[in-house]
């Protein structure tokens, strides 16, 4: 009888422990936040879109559930370190992606076209 009561309370303290845990469970809510900063992040370090010739380059970032990219961010290759703007969005695309299936995301699975980009008036645009 010692014994059932001892799993007893063994089991409502491995339960408590995980619910208060959010590392096991997450918080969706400061999740979407966290991506959210991220995504504003990328804008910001990529904010200087001034060009000459053929300095305009977009990047695919983000990731739906079905596949595929959830946005496109355009630069300027002579403004923006591609190095580290790349680096940037394959964390915030990984993040989305890990966020998709912990919280068993679905999307419309349509697929958005990566738009072209020119310089124009010397500010990267696009097309």
């Amino acid at each position: 009888m010692k014994l059932s009561k001892m799993i007893y309370v063994i089991l409502a303290f491995v339960l408590f422990y995980a619910c208060k845990n959010k590392d096991v469970f997450g918080n969706e809510e400061e999740d979407n936040a966290k991506l959210a900063q991220m995504a504003s992040d990328i804008e910001a370090f990529a904010i200087n879109k001034a060009c000459a010739g053929d300095d305009c380059r977009v990047m695919p970032m983000g990731a739906k559930a079905c596949g595929g990219p959830t946005q496109f961010i355009v630069y300027s290759l002579s403004k923006t370190d591609e190095k580290v703007l790349t680096e940037k969005v394959k964390s915030y695309t990984d993040f989305q992606k890990e966020l998709n299936v912990k919280y068993n995301r679905v999307s419309d699975c349509s697929m958005i076209l990566m738009p072209t980009v020119d310089c124009v008036n010397g500010l990267c645009t696009t097309k």
